[in-house]
């Protein structure tokens, strides 16, 4: 028996894995690194003239910040290059709903009393923080169309692999 349809289910792996994401997530673990150490010094630079209450709100925000950070990066890294749905997800959606309101608000709250040095530091990584959510969205929606087609020729496989064992009975 001739199946026309075994054509289309030739195995084609194209890579989505998108390159401007990879360099850009990089660069900014490459530059994590300085503003982090930039953050930490600064941290103890201004810990002698504050009050006790910012001294506690300030260790929160920025340990917080790390944290997502580090986070942030492993899951774009991975999902990224292993073009993993939840994980580059998980990555846009830190990215978009809390690392990057965190990082607006430290840089540019008057409580705060930032000084120049974290200023300049904390505007490089909001524009790293930009473009990631940008190239990050493409990206998500580039490979869940990919998983999504895979998906739906896996099911006409199995379909018409069953038609054609019920027919031949």
């Amino acid at each position: 028996k001739i199946s026309y349809t075994k054509n289309i289910f030739l195995q084609s792996e194209e890579i989505l894995s998108s390159l401007p994401l990879q360099m850009c997530l990089h660069y900014n673990c490459t530059y994590s690194t300085f503003w982090m150490l930039t953050r930490v010094g600064c941290l103890f630079y201004k810990f002698a003239y504050h009050t006790q209450l910012y001294k506690v709100l300030i260790s929160i925000v920025i340990t917080l910040m790390t944290v997502v950070e580090i986070l942030r990066l492993y899951l774009g890294i991975v999902g990224n290059l292993k073009e993993k749905v939840p994980e580059l997800a998980g990555f846009w959606m830190l990215t978009l709903f809390l690392q990057l309101p965190l990082q607006l608000l430290y840089t540019f709250s008057t409580y705060f009393q930032t000084l120049t040095i974290e200023r300049a530091t904390d505007s490089i990584l909001i524009l790293f923080l930009i473009l990631e959510v940008a190239i990050g969205y493409f990206t998500v929606k580039a490979i869940t169309s990919q998983q999504a087609l895979k998906f739906k020729f896996i099911l006409m496989k199995d379909q018409t692999a069953s038609q054609e064992t019920f027919l031949s009975l």
